[in-house]
């Protein structure tokens, strides 16, 4: 009976404890969770850099806290300086629509008469943009409720935007303190040998190259094509062009592509220009447009341990699955799973042999 009682006691002692401990770990995570986003870029930032500060510090005489201020200081002026553009020029832009608006001078440019020759198209185009042109004030006061409703929800987007752009550089300052701590690499090593034991440093070095991988490949193939269409969108002559450039860099890290902006614009320039001119410009963008075709495999996976398709899948499965997180995530799970799998295989086949 004693040793009933003393089983029964251990048991509720034992739920007790968990439920306290428990109840811990769900408070800790509570308190923690505004943070964890930040940090996980942070870290995502951090292993992107580690190579250029470990070939700056050495040039520094080993000065890590200075090496990873000026990397620190460098994100920052890539960050600000594209995000000052976008300000100013959409700044601008609702000045002046603002001031067409209270004027009533509202137009657009008329349409070139080229249109009107395309086939299938030009005609019911052309007249919709002559129309369109000469008859926006109208248009704009008969809809005037349903476009301060789009703009409306258009600046709610500009401030959720600035919210994450904070949230940005929180992480950027945080990648700058974990490159310029010791230990930083030690605690990660100690993390995947606890996790994953003797294929610690292994998983480590997987993970750390994968996120290098879809750094070069998806940012990097982004930021090219964004940079690409936004020196085209300004050389001609292309109303706006910093936010069409921005909108480019947007699209092409989600995968979508900045074909969304470019066929509008080679519409436009069409519309309202020299037919030669915007079939030159035309050649140019259609070569920006297919140019992740060739960048992709160069950058995806250069220097990654697992195939390119392994990341590439990743990438799409963990963009759509937990959005712009998932892109680094979703190829980092894949890998490591699909590592794990190669060991099983191998396992299996040693069994086999004996």
């Amino acid at each position: 009976m004693n040793k009933i009682t003393d089983s029964t006691k251990n048991i509720v002692e034992l739920i007790i404890r968990m439920s306290v401990l428990m109840l811990l770990l769900f408070y800790c995570f509570e308190i923690l969770a505004p943070f964890i986003m930040p940090v996980l870029w942070a870290i995502i930032i951090a292993v992107s850099v580690f190579p250029i500060h470990v070939a700056l510090k050495k040039k520094l005489g080993g000065r890590a806290k200075l090496s990873a201020s000026l990397i620190t200081l460098a994100i920052l002026s890539f960050i600000f300086i594209p995000v000052g553009f976008f300000i100013s020029s959409i700044s601008d832009t609702i000045i002046e629509f603002k001031n067409q608006a209270e004027s009533g001078t509202i137009q657009l440019d008329k349409p070139n008469p080229i249109i009107e020759t395309w086939p299938i198209i030009g005609k019911p185009l052309f007249s919709f943009l002559q129309n369109a042109s000469g008859n926006l004030s109208t248009i704009f006061q008969k809809h005037q409720a349903e476009i301060l409703d789009v703009a409306k929800t258009v600046m709610i987007g500009i401030v959720g935007s600035g919210l994450t752009f904070f949230q940005v550089v929180f992480s950027i300052i945080i990648s700058g303190v974990l490159l310029s701590t010791k230990g930083t690499i030690e605690t990660c090593q100690k993390i995947f040998n606890r996790i994953a034991d003797k294929r610690g440093d292994e998983f480590l070095l997987l993970t750390a190259s994968t996120i290098r991988s879809v750094v070069k490949g998806v940012l990097g193939v982004a930021v090219i094509q964004a940079l690409l269409a936004g020196v085209g969108f300004f050389l001609a002559s292309v109303p706006h062009a910093g936010v069409w450039g921005l909108v480019a860099l947007v699209l092409s890290i989600i995968q979508v592509g900045p074909g969304l902006v470019i066929i509008p614009v080679i519409i436009y320039l069409f519309t309202t220009g020299n037919s030669v001119f915007a079939g030159l410009w035309t050649a140019y963008f259609v070569m920006v447009m297919f140019s992740d075709n060739i960048l992709k495999p160069l950058l995806l996976g250069k220097g990654a341990q697992v195939p390119m398709l392994v990341i590439f899948i990743g990438v799409l499965g963990g963009f759509f699955l937990s959005g712009f997180i998932g892109l680094f995530t979703g190829a980092i799970i894949l890998s490591i799973g699909y590592k794990l799998f190669l060991v099983w295989m191998h396992d299996q086949q040693e069994e086999e042999k004996i």
